[in-house]
């Protein structure tokens, strides 16, 4: 039986322990903005502590109360009180510290590169360095590795490595293909028609220096063209293309706006050649990851649904335009725009 003589507001900040799985719960009730944040910094302070002592199995469960609970507050807040909190709350708070034991949450909110996004970034999602962590950081790297968004970020590299393996047996010999922000490329390396040297050539344009040396590294570099280029170079004509078969960029989109995409749809549209297809992704609304992300990773992607991705056909001729075709990867997270020229 509760205390009836401890205060109501004490007891609604103390966080609700859910039966079955015993985890901390985060109750959302409609509050002042200024309120609502004492709340959460005390349900923050309550799975720190807990986080602090746990064993592995309690810290996987910890970690799943902590997505659930962020994703609640940044569906029930006004994106301003979302950001305060991630600003002044989240990101001062010892459990920030804790959490950047795990490399991958680690480096997004360093980056290193500049960018939150970088390509050793995801190569964190494609390989499994658990192994290399002390506990609490292998376990946390451990979680987020198995989480629905990093499936999806495999699943994508799995679908384009089968899309350049499909564009070689189309234009045999003769395909050209261009991969825009290719981070490390790691499509290619699932690719037998890449390592076989079925496709003529395949250029890997991206802005960033290191990821064209990893790729140089690890390409049979008389297939794999690395070209150190911007996306406004793309849009002020600085940098062009023509007479392309594929043209793709994996996630690049999660990071423009929408006038700046629907541009670039258009002008990578008019590289293709006559039956030549783009395929650009990007993530849909909203993963359950995505409250950490922006908490305690301070990585903010652009996520859409398919009406908004059906925007970008704005500067695109529709009297070129063959087919269009919009579908969703296996854990419903990323959404794909195919567009294949007459």
């Amino acid at each position: 039986m509760q205390d009836p003589q401890r205060p109501l507001v004490r007891r609604a900040l103390e966080p609700v322990r859910h039966r079955e799985r015993n985890q901390l719960v985060l109750p959302v009730p409609e509050r002042p903005a200024e309120e609502a944040l004492a709340e959460a910094r005390v349900w923050l302070d309550g799975i720190h502590a807990r986080m602090v002592e746990a064993d592995d199995d309690v810290l996987h469960q910890d970690m799943h109360s902590l997505h659930l609970g962020l994703l609640t507050l940044r569906r029930r807040w006004s994106p301003e009180d979302w950001k305060v909190f991630c600003q002044d709350t989240a990101r001062k708070h010892p459990l920030r510290s804790f959490l950047h034991q795990c490399p991958f949450t680690r480096r997004a909110f360093e980056r290193p590169r500049g960018y939150a996004g970088d390509a050793a970034l995801i190569d964190y999602l494609y390989l499994d360095h658990a192994a290399d962590e002390l506990h609490a950081g292998r376990e946390i790297y451990r979680y987020m590795h198995q989480q629905p968004s990093a499936v999806s970020v495999r699943e994508r590299r799995d679908l384009l490595a089968r899309e350049l393996d499909a564009t070689a047996e189309r234009v045999p010999g003769e395909a050209r293909i261009l991969s825009v922000a290719c981070g490390h490329l790691r499509e290619a390396e699932a690719s037998a028609a890449v390592r076989e040297r079925r496709v003529r050539e395949l250029i890997a344009f991206d802005q960033d220096a290191l990821s064209l040396a990893e790729i140089s590294h690890h390409q049979p570099l008389d297939v794999v063209k690395p070209h150190c280029g911007s996306v406004r170079a793309l849009l002020a004509g600085k940098e062009s293309f023509a007479d392309l078969d594929f043209i793709y960029s994996a996630g690049l989109y999660d990071y423009l706006s929408d006038s700046v995409a629907t541009r670039l749809t258009g002008l990578l549209f008019n590289m293709l050649r006559a039956r030549g297809r783009l395929l650009v992704a990007n993530f849909a609304r909203f993963p359950p990851e995505t409250g950490y992300m922006e908490a305690f990773m301070d990585w903010w992607l652009l996520y859409r649904e398919e009406d908004e991705l059906r925007g970008f056909l704005g500067e695109v001729p529709l009297e070129r335009l063959d087919s269009v075709r919009l579908f969703r990867d296996g854990q419903d997270n990323v959404i794909y725009l195919e567009l294949v020229r007459r």
